[in-house]
């Protein structure tokens, strides 16, 4: 995931070589400790991607940002993704006002990755 952060602010791009493998693993992991957590993981993926889809299609995000929040999601129990996702939009809003108050006139681009990563350390510590 911190691979795909800093590919995602020096280059404004994720690259699938950081998304894919991440993923796998998430899956590959989730299948070792049985049936019951794949389907947790697969479940999760797939939520993830129905909650996405239409934020992706508003250009709300970008299509990196979606196959990054997939592939922690493969990592995550349902209510952890939801409270990643809740939190990620969070942070992302709490950074777009910076943006906008600190930065008037120059490029606006947020990089969505950083709060991904934020909020999955956060949700992963037990700390929200």
């Amino acid at each position: 995931m911190t691979g795909a952060v800093v590919t995602d602010l020096y280059k404004d791009k994720i690259y699938n070589v950081w998304v894919i493998p991440g993923l796998l693993t998430g899956l590959i992991i989730a299948m070792s400790q049985g049936g019951d957590r794949l389907l947790m993981a697969l479940m999760s993926v797939g939520a993830a991607f129905l909650i996405l889809i239409p934020v992706y299609l508003i250009k709300g995000i970008a299509a990196g940002d979606v196959k990054l929040l997939l592939a922690t999601a493969s990592f995550l129990s349902m209510q952890d993704l939801y409270a990643c996702i809740l939190y990620s939009f969070l942070i992302a809003g709490a950074i777009s006002l910076g943006i906008l108050i600190f930065r008037r006139g120059s490029k606006k681009t947020l990089h969505f990755a950083l709060p991904v990563l934020v909020s999955t350390v956060f949700v992963l510590s037990g700390s929200v």
